[in-house]
């Protein structure tokens, strides 16, 4: 999640440096790193995630660039919640690190959910991009919103060209952008203030249904 904020040309040695965060400019996902994100999903590129706990610095109040500390799960849930991810590696120390981290799978929504802390530090200002969280369920119409959304950003990047995987992919959701009733309640639930109606409204032109 930090090392998303870091233009492309850092260096990897200053990953690790709490100086590196000390940026104004850093504000939000940096916009190459977003593309590369987009371009794999798009492209049927799965993406490993190494350094996921950033050497345990994401783990700590004192360390940690956003001033707070996230939990294992939350951090490997970001991870995956990333268009593209396939897999994400987390480093143990001891047998009850692995024990913690495979918990992962059966543990609550709730206990992932990493959209308190990102939503409220001014390093991460994501406000009005979909983080596909899906916190802004439930939907009453039952529509997969962040799939929806997501798969608009997709579409988005190459509009002239969609590939098929994406109107492939859209086109099999059970409940797509048009059941939008437009209640507003996800955008009363939405941390980062993105705009879901406008976007399924896109979604609905850009995909035909």
């Amino acid at each position: 999640s930090a090392f998303d904020l870091l233009p492309e040309d850092t260096k990897a040695d200053d990953f690790f440096v709490k100086s590196t965060f000390s940026n104004d400019r850093l504000k939000g996902i940096d916009p190459t790193r977003a593309l590369l994100y987009q371009t794999c999903e798009k492209s049927g590129v799965g993406i490993t995630v190494m350094k996921s706990l950033g050497a345990g610095q994401l783990l700590s109040d004192k360390t940690s660039p956003f001033g707070k500390g996230l939990t294992v799960h939350q951090l490997i849930h970001y991870a995956l919640t990333r268009p593209g991810v396939a897999s994400v590696l987390v480093g143990c120390y001891t047998k009850e690190e692995v024990y913690e981290a495979v918990r992962y799978s059966d543990i609550s929504d709730a206990e992932k959910d990493y959209t308190s802390i990102l939503s409220t530090t001014p390093l991460y200002s994501m406000k009005g991009k979909c983080m596909y969280c899906n916190h802004c369920l439930p939907c009453p119409s039952e529509i997969d919103i962040a799939s929806v959304t997501k798969y608009l950003d997709l579409a988005l990047i190459s509009e002239d060209s969609i590939p098929e995987t994406v109107t492939g992919h859209y086109g099999e959701m059970k409940n797509t952008a048009q059941d939008c009733i437009e209640c507003g309640s996800c955008e009363q639930n939405c941390p980062f203030d993105v705009p879901v109606i406008e976007n399924m409204r896109k979604a609905t032109e850009l995909f035909g249904k």
